[in-house]
């Protein structure tokens, strides 16, 4: 292990996400003003960008975010851990299964569609979450609540996961369809130099967030800190990776389409996607002292999800 990850290893383990504190005193301090240092480098611009800022690379805000969007696999299973704490030493912990299955090539409808569900701890068992994400107009929000037996149309996205500091839109990422995107200046995010890119999502989407800007490391367009702004226009949350849990996985496309050909024309089989990403995470409310550290303990990527994976039925079942 190299003396730059030595450090970053250190530096994460001691604040939780490099400089966590600090930083988020100081965007408290600028979020009351209506211009602000929105780009880590400083830069005053007006809380809602209105263009790119100019790039060597020629990369805009829009080719960002869509390459964040490419690092995913269009169906994915995935388990993970979520503990919440203070700093009065006080902590909880609940589990999920989530699974997303992109439905873009399926329908001209739905965009994607993702269902979370408690395993644990017992009394938030069942407990589940259906969004069915349309490319115009809001998206079908359905959640289940067993104690009352019954599937009701809600705002997911801002529902919170079961009193964690992570709500349903922290942990599914906006679809393309739901924002505009603004390039900022490149910064830094503790050692690693990094792309930054500003979403404002569409008011139709129902988006609990006024703005937000992700830092994304320059390889695999992985997000390594996130900042959220509320309605308010009030800078509330942040999210830090870990940058040494990033992980690869493979997994055979799915659609035949994708293969690659010999020079003959031939297909020769599906073609493998590697996607990336970071297996921890912590969330930060910048205007308290309470965290959520977020771990994924089982990533399954294009498991053969179907349809019937993600409707009511199956948001009800105890399975």
């Amino acid at each position: 292990m190299g003396i730059a990850r030595q450090r970053r290893d250190r530096d994460w383990d001691r604040s939780g996400g490099y400089g966590r504190i600090g930083l988020a005193l100081v965007f408290l301090a600028c979020a009351v003003s209506a211009a602000e240092p929105d780009s880590p480098g400083g830069a005053e611009v007006e809380f809602l960008p209105a263009q790119d800022v100019p790039s060597a690379d020629g990369l805009s805000g829009d080719d960002l975010y869509q390459s964040v969007l490419d690092n995913r696999f269009d169906a994915y299973d995935q388990e993970f851990e979520v503990v919440s704490g203070d700093g009065a030493g006080h902590f909880s912990r609940v589990e999920l299964n989530l699974r997303y299955m992109n439905f873009r090539e399926r329908s001209e409808r739905v965009v994607s569609k993702t269902i979370a569900k408690y395993f644990g701890p017992p009394d938030v068992r069942h407990l589940g979450y259906l969004v069915i994400n349309k490319p115009k107009g809001p998206d079908d929000q359905f959640v289940y609540r067993p104690s009352s037996r019954k599937v009701r149309r809600v705002n997911v996205r801002g529902e919170s996961l079961a009193g964690t500091d992570f709500s349903f839109e922290d942990v599914v990422p906006p679809e393309f369809e739901d924002g505009r995107h603004f390039r900022l200046a490149d910064a830094q995010v503790g050692e690693i130099e990094t792309y930054v890119v500003t979403v404002i999502p569409h008011p139709e989407t129902e988006s609990q967030y006024s703005k937000i800007v992700i830092s994304l490391e320059k390889e695999h367009f992985v997000p390594l800190r996130t900042l959220y702004w509320d309605n308010k226009r009030v800078l509330v949350k942040q999210l830090d990776a870990d940058p040494n849990s990033l992980e690869s996985f493979e997994a055979t496309a799915p659609n035949p389409e994708s293969a690659e050909q010999d020079e003959e024309g031939n297909a020769e089989g599906p073609a493998p996607k590697i996607v990336w990403i970071a297996r921890r995470a912590r969330m930060t409310q910048l205007r308290s002292d309470h965290f959520s550290s977020l771990d994924i303990q089982r990533f399954e990527a294009n498991p053969g999800l179907r349809d019937r994976d993600f409707s009511q039925r199956e948001l009800t079942s105890s399975r």
